[in-house]
């Protein structure tokens, strides 16, 4: 009996003693981290590395830096510097990796739990910039500007948007997975943007990815506005978004006519709607491929409200990006998407709106293209 009791007292204090080491070790292992962000400077880094893990030159990371460490200092819970932080998180959205990764290396030695809890923080905190970088042109001034930048290249009266969708992935979710599957990409996000004619987003909507593009576009804000201007007879003018032929035509949203004659006033105008409106599509590929975190060919390990918070950040910071002069659109060779055949899947109480948008649509190629 004496023997057993002194076998196990000895696995007790074995375990012990291998608890304490461990325990040793990681208080070891902060302590090195400390060290290293405390000689650490990531604004020493090359020019060429600097913007490439972070898609901004220095002199901008500090102007997004000042824009937000008051609040980052007012919410801080944990000891990393605010610049730290901001610069942790650009670099997960612009890599689009495990937080493991790029968390322990040389240029932000912290914990993968650390890392995860500064990236909510300055993502929460980006998001809250978003009335100041994407804005719906509200004024008259402003759709008349956007308007006549639109105009530079086409014939079409009233563009003050164009409008397209795209599909970020993510692993499925434990609650209401049927609500986010999409039959092409699985699990996803569906992703509508409403761009003016120099690539700034202006409007973006979110929505799981059982939706497809017309039902995201119909019962989005964007759409109540623009019926309520064209309602509004103290607003004369006529103001439209052009999208593809996924979305159903109406008095506000043009498409183009894919079974017009070739060489027809209605041809004509066909192409210049999608030379137009391929805006979209290149604002589209500029935005996943700077900020790879929701590009297609990553698929994020994140909760539906998370994907949420990432994919409004990103589209926060590429307007940031570009107020601040940094122009992707020649960097990167998208080309506009081939013409498709339309899809006819409207439900009957959009025949009405149908119709309109036809007639809408004929009035302008006899005014502008005969």
């Amino acid at each position: 009996m004496a023997e057993i009791d002194a076998f196990l007292l000895d696995i007790f204090n074995a375990e012990q003693e291998e608890r304490v080491q461990r325990l040793n070790r990681f208080h070891q292992l902060r302590l090195e981290r400390q060290q290293l962000r405390d000689v650490s400077n990531p604004f020493t880094l090359p020019a060429e590395f600097f913007r490439r893990y972070y898609r901004m030159p220095p002199h901008v990371v500090m102007r997004l830096i000042g824009l937000v460490e008051n609040s980052l200092i007012r919410e801080r819970s944990t000891a990393i510097p605010t610049h730290l932080s901001v610069l942790i998180t650009l670099r997960f959205l612009a890599e689009g990796g495990l937080q493991k990764g790029f968390a322990q290396d040389f240029v932000h030695p912290v914990s993968q739990s650390t890392a995860s809890q500064c990236i909510a923080r300055v993502i929460d905190t980006i998001n809250h910039l978003a009335d100041d970088f994407i804005r719906f042109p509200g004024t008259e001034g402003q759709r008349e500007h956007n308007s006549n930048r639109f105009q530079r290249t086409t014939r079409i009266p009233g563009i003050i948007g164009a409008v397209d969708g795209f599909m970020v992935t993510f692993y499925r979710p434990t609650i209401n997975e049927e609500a986010f599957f999409n039959y092409r990409v699985g699990t996803s996000m569906n992703v509508q943007i409403i761009v003016d004619s120099d690539y700034n987003i202006l409007n973006i909507r979110v929505c799981p990815g059982s939706n497809n593009d017309r039902f995201v576009w119909q019962f989005s804000e964007a759409k109540e506005y623009m019926e309520d201007l064209r309602a509004d007879e103290n607003f004369p003018n006529r103001y439209y978004i052009i999208g593809d032929s996924g979305y159903t035509p109406s008095r506000v949203l043009l498409t183009p006519d894919l079974n017009a004659a070739e060489g027809s006033p209605a041809h004509v105008y066909t192409l210049e709607h999608v030379r137009t409106r391929c805006i979209v599509e290149r604002t589209i590929g500029i935005l996943t491929n700077v900020w790879l975190v929701i590009n297609r060919s990553r698929k994020l390990h994140y909760s539906p409200e998370a994907v949420v918070n990432i994919i409004h950040a990103c589209a926060v910071l590429h307007n940031f990006r570009r107020r601040q002069g940094i122009l992707d659109e020649n960097d990167h060779n998208f080309q506009p998407a081939e013409l498709r055949d339309d899809v006819n899947r409207r439900g009957r109480g959009e025949a009405a709106e149908y119709a309109a948008g036809i007639a809408e649509r004929n009035h302008i190629i006899t005014q502008h293209f005969m």
